[in-house]
């Protein structure tokens, strides 16, 4: 790794805390927990409510496995933190949106979660605007082709009962 060795150190550092930190049960006010993925899934539909984004693009823009988004997506409908849609015409692409319950408990994870990133955000002050954003390319280009964060909205939805 030459030069960048200490810099592949720190971010394997942070893959296996994250994880680590992660494993099991997220903390809640819900009744039950929730795992990473399911959080995941759930910041994912609330930060794009407004694309109308089917499941197998939270899938591959999340990195996460199409079966392990598909068993979020159950959990989360069966918790009332979100609800399925399809197209009108297609009950293939299902699409997945936050219930009020979903928000709330989305904005309550990212308060604590929050702490978490303090001190890095705090790190990257003295980075300008222009820095900051070589920086972003060069974390989403480490993580390669997964992620298609494009304004992609699917009209005519239509709820499934």
């Amino acid at each position: 790794m030459g030069r960048y060795r200490e810099l592949v150190r720190a971010l394997v550092f942070y893959s296996n805390a994250s994880n680590r930190g992660t494993h099991g049960r997220v903390q809640s006010g819900l009744p039950c927990n929730l795992n990473q993925n399911e959080y995941q899934v759930l910041e994912y539909i609330c930060e794009f409510e407004d694309k109308n984004r089917i499941l197998t693009a939270i899938a591959r823009d999340t990195g996460i496995l199409q079966s392990l988004v598909t068993k979020s997506t159950k959990r989360l409908v069966e918790l009332g933190l979100a609800e399925r849609y399809r197209l009108v015409g297609n009950k293939k692409s299902v699409i997945l949106k936050p219930t009020p319950l979903g928000r709330a408990t989305y904005l309550e994870y990212c308060q604590s979660v929050q702490e978490i990133f303090v001190p890095f955000f705090r790190s990257l002050d003295g980075f300008s605007d222009e820095e900051l954003k070589r920086f972003e390319a060069s974390v989403r280009i480490l993580g390669g082709e997964w992620g298609d964060f494009s304004d992609k909205s699917i009209p005519g939805l239509e709820k499934i009962l």
